[in-house]
């Protein structure tokens, strides 16, 4: 049930499911604890915002990121684009935005010298597909400018003259105790990051997009091009070969001589969504991920391998503990590839598994991240447990997968059109849910086998295309 005092159920996109009554309740009961998490503070670009759970005094890059994607089914009850904002508005001329700052002061919380350290760069992408969502071709135009002179400094900043990539240390990257760095007081400098170069060429492809939105040509074609060259970056010199896997890379002193980190990590799995593989590289990521000596755990996915010396069965953290962040990137990349069953099947197990840990252990409530081997929250760093009341992030599963994935909905208000990809054959679907400035509803009634067209029910007062697909069947309601 909802968490009490949200008295806005009504308003909120309403999902039928009969196959899923449990994680119908589970969806209520994660936008009951994310409305815990909307904060309030006065002199802010966005006087609410969301807020993470971390610490009332910070906010940081990546985690509002990853809310703002599960807050777009609710973007006129939840601020989470506009949480971004106050990002933008710390933004320093030269492109700079840090990867957590004080809301007071606007300072780097975590600074590093005079060097600054940065999140991975995902602003482009949560702004594309909210555009997705909304059409806000004025939202676009004003945060180009931000987006532009971000990925400037980040190439200026973080990337060597042989074309890699470097966090300052794997907290930067997200990522804080995953073995990907040597152990030394400048761990990133030496270490060439998959992710980093990924999120790169990610972000490029969004921005050509955005300003291919926006009508701005020049823009377009220049990032076009840097998401041309930085896949060629990942391809020729991440991908190794013999283990047919993206892998960091430690660089030498003079940057002469590279050799390949030997864990693979979670970080590896962010070429899919900036696509950047080959039809061959994607086979063989997916044999990865269904391989249960590698990822394929009995939950999903594990942020390192099974096989990897370090890893934890209980999770420590990110020595194999599953996490909303990167169980979307590799849902959301399987999908950018074509991989559909692969990302319903990751997303169910996921949401499953959360649904299992928040009636079995107490609190009763999500977590952070949890163990890939058992029904547990994850154990942190330190041998405790992992934060508590996480919405935060963890709302993806419930919320986004729910929605994208389990259900299948893809939305694309700009091309006015829905895709409804399915074999459920109960009845299923979604009342209010926001398509523009509109509310629309889709129900598809009970039938006898996923190759039936369903009967199906459509509120709406707008004009959209609905391309319903299930299994060999596909059909195209105006």
């Amino acid at each position: 049930m909802l968490k009490k005092g949200f008295e806005k159920i009504s308003e909120l996109p309403i999902v039928i499911f009969e196959d899923y009554p449990h994680l119908i309740e589970l969806y209520e009961f994660t936008w009951g604890l994310a409305n815990n998490h909307i904060s309030h503070k006065e002199g802010l670009p966005s006087t609410h915002f969301m807020d993470e759970g971390f610490e009332d005094d910070k906010v940081w890059v990546w985690d509002t990121c990853f809310m703002a994607l599960f807050c777009r089914y609710a973007n006129d009850l939840f601020p989470g684009i506009e949480s971004l904002d106050n990002f933008y508005a710390r933004q320093r001329d030269d492109g700079y935005i840090s990867m957590c700052h004080i809301l007071e002061t606007g300072e780097d919380a975590y600074p590093v010298g005079t060097i600054g350290r940065i999140n991975p760069p995902l602003l482009a992408w949560v702004e594309w597909e909210y555009y997705l969502s909304t059409g806000n071709k004025e939202r676009l135009k004003r945060i180009l400018p931000h987006l532009e002179r971000l990925d400037s400094w980040i190439e200026k900043n973080r990337r060597r003259e042989d074309g890699s990539y470097w966090f300052v240390d794997c907290g930067s990257s997200g990522m804080d105790n995953s073995p990907r760095t040597p152990r030394t007081n400048d761990a990133g400098a030496d270490t060439s990051f998959v992710d980093l170069a990924s999120q790169q060429a990610l972000s490029a492809l969004c921005v050509a997009r955005i300003a291919d939105a926006v009508e701005n040509t020049e823009v377009s074609e220049q990032f076009h091009k840097f998401h041309q060259e930085r896949k060629e970056y990942v391809n020729n010199e991440l991908w190794n070969d013999r283990h047919g896997f993206y892998l960091d890379a430690h660089i030498s002193f003079h940057g002469c001589v590279k050799n390949f980190v030997n864990s693979k990590t979670a970080a590896s799995f962010w070429p899919m969504i900036a696509e950047i593989p080959s039809s061959e590289q994607i086979d063989s990521l997916v044999d990865y991920l269904k391989d249960p000596r590698h990822f394929n755990r009995p939950n999903a996915v594990p942020t390192l391998s099974f096989d990897d010396c370090n890893y934890k069965d209980d999770g420590g953290y990110w020595l194999g503990g599953v996490w909303a962040p990167t169980n979307f990137m590799i849902v959301k990349g399987l999908v950018a590839q074509g991989q559909h069953e692969l990302a319903r099947e990751i997303s169910l197990n996921y949401i499953e598994m959360l649904y299992r840990v928040w009636k079995s252990v107490e609190p009763n409530t999500l977590w952070e991240c949890y163990s890939p081997e058992t029904d547990a929250p994850a154990t942190a760093p330190a041998g405790d447990l992992c934060r508590p009341d996480f919405v935060g992030w963890t709302g993806l599963g419930p919320i986004s997968m729910f929605i994208e994935n389990v259900l299948g909905l893809e939305v694309d208000y700009p091309n006015r059109k829905i895709t409804w990809r399915t074999e459920a054959t109960c009845e299923h679907g979604i009342r209010n849910l926001l398509f523009g400035p509109h509310k629309i509803s889709l129900i598809a009634k009970n039938r006898k086998s996923p190759d039936v067209m369903p009967e199906l029910t459509i509120e709406s007062d707008c004009s959209f295309q609905l391309i319903f697909i299930s299994g060999d069947l596909k059909e195209v309601v105006e």
